[in-house]
């Protein structure tokens, strides 16, 4: 196999990496009132993580899940987490996932909504996951180049 079909395979296998990536996202989806590894620090050993693809919504039909988000509200002293796929919103704040929307209310009444787009698996406290497109990327290199 020549280097110019060696490089003709090479973009045709990252075009399909990045159009899977841009189509779907993974999010993990807990309630840490049902499993307390949901909350923070958040243990993924026990949750699968879930596809967005096949999330939807009865009331909104035809609306495609394109974000994760991670939930965290303390209601009369009691902190709860969900981490679920988003429909709707914008990434962060004005785009930047490093800032939540915070709100509070009466009676002891906290929330903070973490919207992100970026990554699989986003909605978690802590990274720990390798990006399925670098290891692609590294071992397309190594073939090409072998």
């Amino acid at each position: 196999m020549n280097i110019l079909n060696s490089l003709c395979l090479f973009t045709l296998f990252m075009i399909l990496i990045f159009i899977k990536q841009a189509l779907s996202i993974k999010c993990w989806e807990c309630r840490s009132d049902a499993d307390p590894k949901c909350a923070d620090p958040f243990d993924n050993s026990t949750f699968a993580i879930g596809d967005c693809r096949d999330a939807s919504l009865p009331h909104l039909p035809g609306l495609r899940s394109t974000m994760c988000r991670k939930v965290r509200q303390k209601v009369h002293g009691v902190w709860k987490y969900v981490r679920s796929c988003a429909f709707l919103g914008e990434p962060g704040i004005g785009g930047d996932e490093r800032f939540c929307l915070m709100r509070t209310g009466t009676y002891n009444i906290f929330m903070e909504y973490c919207t992100c787009n970026t990554k699989d698996g986003c909605n978690t406290s802590s990274t720990t996951l390798i990006s399925s497109i670098l290891l692609s990327l590294l071992f397309s290199v190594h073939y090409v180049f072998r």
